[in-house]
């Protein structure tokens, strides 16, 4: 259900609480749902437990977590609500990029748009999943880039015959 890339640039306390407004959104923790004690999801993630409590901590600010009776934190009434909103600022955040990048490779307006278009009509046949969703909003890892940047080195280190 969670997955932290620990070599990611991301912070892990921000790649939680992605995943956790990403679960919400997508209805797969519902109000009410209790989330493990900070410890114990710290262990499970394989991270320092500060790292989760601060997640947990930015959550609650927002108003996503709120104590239960108990003293748990759960899922706040209200929560997909904010929890949509902010994934709608980042798939515009995505599109916005998506369109910038597009216009500095040359491509025109009109292959801009219909490109929007066509993954559009694309993602009304076939909805991103809950898993889908957290992929598409995480950044590359630190890895996966620095090999992106080595190959472009390469390629212009090579000489021209």
């Amino acid at each position: 259900m969670f997955d932290i890339q620990h070599d990611s640039p991301v912070p892990i306390h921000e790649q939680i609480t992605n995943q956790i407004r990403a679960h919400v959104a997508s209805g797969a923790l519902r109000t009410g749902a209790v989330l493990a004690e900070y410890r114990a999801f710290a262990q499970q993630l394989l991270t320092n437990p500060q790292v989760v409590a601060r997640a947990y901590a930015d959550l609650q600010a927002e108003g996503v977590l709120t104590k239960d009776s108990a003293g748990a934190l759960a899922v706040s009434a209200g929560a997909d609500v904010i929890c949509r909103e902010r994934m709608r600022i980042i798939a515009n955040e995505h599109l916005r990029r998506a369109v910038a990048l597009g216009v500095a490779c040359g491509l025109g307006d009109a292959e801009i748009e219909n490109s929007v278009a066509a993954a559009l009509a694309a993602s009304k046949i076939q909805p991103l999943s809950a898993d889908e969703i957290l992929q598409a909003i995480k950044k590359p890892t630190h890895e996966s880039s620095h090999r992106a940047t080595q190959g472009i080195q390469d390629l212009s280190r090579k000489k021209s015959p």
